[in-house]
């Protein structure tokens, strides 16, 4: 992705004995209870591809990361040499994370409803960049209101909006991109712990992020294959159009000027415009740059082909504390999970299906709705929730096999939305 200006990386074939070529590893196991900041993890007590964590040895730097191990592992191991503080110290009580909220309602009772609210935010959208492509006024209420909808939404249970953000068709990437970007960065914004009236501005700002595009050549923005130097620099001014855009209008939250001018701006002050540094990016434009890329890695577009989810969250994890906040990314990463709403996937007794959710403290066990037999074939639907210890008919446990993204198997997401998505509530 030419924004991205992501160098070739190899996350995920590290060892920890690459950090110890020249040192005798001491491994010692321990509990995650007691783990601590400045502790060496070189091992987990599950394969690191099941966990959120991209590289297979690193130091714990903060209280999060512990939480983070809690979540999914019972133990670990780290390595002695490259701890930095006395691992056999007691470590202190630490009070409850803040933002382990309990969602309101379960996201099979909220679907239908954010259905409705997203699909008023779509129009929205298409509205609005109608209007300026037309040299019209946006109707402002119009976006306040769409976007106060789902950040309601979002605040009873963020996996109804995020299932409907992997729906995606690529011939009108720029209106379904925007409005992405404003439903992931509100439910982003709620795992940051803002108040409620930051998030419809956060929203509002994420959803008009890229109106600087309308004065871009569609020509230019829909190219097949890479852009020249002068194309690119095109592009590049799209930040300042929507800029001057968004700043002529008074009723506009001053964040989104500040969103749509500073969005692609690099914390080492590689980015555009203006090419400042962390300290001179506004907060606001640091959620949107992390939504903005993975969005844009992740869906297909006119000259690339969408890489997977795992692939994206490991670009942004790579690119922190360069291009990207490195405590918004993490917790960008914990919020889609290794396994997002939205995704199909095939469990081990051969029945595939669609993930709705996962459980805070269980997230290798999502909740999921079956919609094909172990041949693939149409079966009754039904909503099973992994986290309870489900067994196959032969007795085994029933987990997820592997993961995959809309139209596999024949299961399209925009079908069962088109339906309504009224799936049965019991959960077997």
């Amino acid at each position: 992705i030419k924004l991205l200006s992501v160098e070739p990386y190899m996350i995920g074939e590290h060892n920890y004995n690459t950090y110890n070529i020249n040192k005798k590893l001491i491994r010692e196991k321990v509990s995650t209870h007691e783990l601590r900041v400045g502790m060496y993890v070189v091992e987990l007590d599950r394969p690191w591809i099941e966990t959120p964590f991209l590289f297979q040895g690193f130091l714990v730097s903060s209280e999060e990361e512990i939480d983070q191990l809690e979540e999914y592992c019972d133990f670990v191991y780290i390595d002695v040499t490259q701890t930095h503080i006395s691992y056999r110290e007691k470590r202190k009580k630490r009070t409850e994370v803040k933002n382990r909220r309990i969602y309101k309602v379960p996201v099979e009772r909220e679907l239908s409803v954010a259905v409705s609210h997203y699909d008023h935010a779509k129009k929205t959208v298409d509205n609005a960049l109608s209007a300026l492509r037309l040299s019209q006024d946006i109707n402002t209420q119009e976006v306040k209101t769409a976007v106060r909808n789902c950040v309601k939404s979002v605040l009873k249970n963020p996996n109804a909006m995020l299932w409907l953000t992997q729906i995606k068709d690529k011939d009108d990437y720029t209106a379904e991109h925007s409005l992405r970007v404003s439903v992931m960065a509100v439910a982003l914004g709620r795992e940051l712990d803002l108040m409620e009236k930051e998030l419809e501005d956060l929203g509002i700002a994420a959803m008009l992020h890229d109106v600087g595009k309308v004065n871009i050549p569609i020509e230019v923005l829909n190219k097949e294959g890479s852009l020249n130097k002068e194309e690119y620099e095109l592009i590049k001014t799209h930040a300042a159009h929507g800029r001057k855009l968004l700043m002529s209008k008074s009723d506009v939250p001053p964040v989104a000027v500040d969103v749509a001018y500073n969005h692609h701006e690099h914390l080492n002050g590689k980015g555009y415009p203006r090419g400042v540094t962390a300290d001179k990016i506004p907060y606001f434009a640091k959620i949107v740059s992390v939504v903005d890329a993975f969005d844009a890695i992740t869906s297909d577009r006119v000259y690339s082909n969408a890489r997977s989810t795992l692939e994206g969250l490991r670009i942004l994890y790579d690119c922190r504390s360069q291009q990207f906040d490195e405590d918004i990314v993490r917790t960008f990463i914990r919020l889609v999970g290794i396994y997002p709403p939205g995704h199909i996937v095939e469990l081990t007794n051969g029945e595939a299906g669609i993930i709705l959710s996962c459980q805070r403290n269980n997230k290798l066990r999502p909740k999921v709705i079956v919609v094909r037999n172990p041949e693939k074939k149409l079966c009754v639907e039904r909503i099973i929730d992994l986290s309870r210890d489900q067994k196959d008919q032969t007795g085994k446990p029933l987990r997820v096999k592997e993961i995959y993204t809309d139209g596999q198997f024949g299961i399209h997401l925009l079908e069962y939305k088109k339906r309504g998505l009224k799936f049965g509530l019991a959960v077997s």
